[in-house]
């Protein structure tokens, strides 16, 4: 079976979605076969993998998910899919989302419907060794399917004072995802981002953010802050072809390591999705 992670945060601008476009690149680059997938309104990933104008695709996860709320009927969800290179495709997103996820909260079971995603994906015969899912920067309907269909999730946070205030709230979602869907749904990891070591404030945080998690849960290696992943969305590359001997490239690659480290079981299960 395909590992499928969702990356959350209640909050926008914490580098969730460069993440998981370097963690997909990364995992991508071990020859690992990736499908990213965006679950935001923005399309921010979408935008990220190439996706221009993400507003005119006649077919997305908006138009997938509204398929498989509304009939019992499974979309042909691969003719949704784009594919970067031979080990990493992506499925997009736009503003259509919003609606959907609003439709979603009125649906009954409207929680489980990425569940009936996944299940049509592997009907369609694609393989994936990793599934990564881009969520909404809100703990709504959206980011609670994603979870309810998740084995990982990873959760980024800026190494900022009130960014990390909002962490009990994003793990009192996990654990009621946990309870009431999902019992094998395991938090990877708490990844700080967007960090520069020499500033007190930074310190501050990441010693609040070990002492608070660090036992319990795990700090994932940590993402310098550099101008240079900014241009990950402009320049349409990956932050190993913009600067991979750079820092931020480096913290990206200890990240992939640490993940295929966590999730070593899927080596011997083999892909089914």
């Amino acid at each position: 079976m395909a590992y499928v992670i969702s990356s959350i945060s209640m909050k926008g601008g914490v580098g969730k979605t460069t993440s998981v476009v370097c963690l997909g690149m990364g995992l991508a680059d071990r020859e690992k076969k990736v499908l990213l997938v965006d679950l935001d309104a923005q399309g921010s990933l979408s935008i990220a993998m190439g996706c221009d104008y993400p507003e005119r695709q006649s077919f997305t996860m908006a138009e997938i998910l509204q398929k498989l709320k509304d009939t019992q009927s499974n979309p042909k969800v691969a003719e949704g899919i784009f594919s970067v290179s031979e080990q990493l495709d992506y499925l997009p997103a736009n503003r259509r989302m919003a609606l959907v996820e609003q439709e979603l909260v009125l649906t009954k079971g409207g929680e489980h419907v990425l569940g009936r995603f996944l299940d049509c994906l592997e009907e369609s015969g694609r393989e994936y060794d990793y599934i990564l899912l881009d969520c909404p920067p809100s703990l709504g309907m959206m980011t609670a399917n994603a979870l309810a269909v998740s084995d990982g999730v990873l959760i980024p946070t800026q190494a900022e004072y009130l960014a990390v205030k909002g962490m009990e709230q994003v793990l009192q979602l996990v654990l009621q995802v946990q309870r009431k869907w999902n019992p094998k749904l395991k938090i990877l990891g708490i990844l700080p981002t967007m960090v520069n070591p020499y500033t007190r404030d930074s310190k501050s945080v990441l010693q609040l953010l070990d002492e608070a998690y660090g036992e319990d849960i795990g700090i994932l290696p940590m993402i310098p802050y550099s101008v240079r992943a900014k241009e990950i969305s402009s320049q349409r590359k990956s932050i190993y072809q913009l600067d991979r001997g750079g820092k931020v490239a480096s913290g990206y690659l200890q990240l992939v390591s640490e993940i295929l480290a966590l999730t070593t079981f899927v080596e011997t299960e083999g892909s089914a999705i």
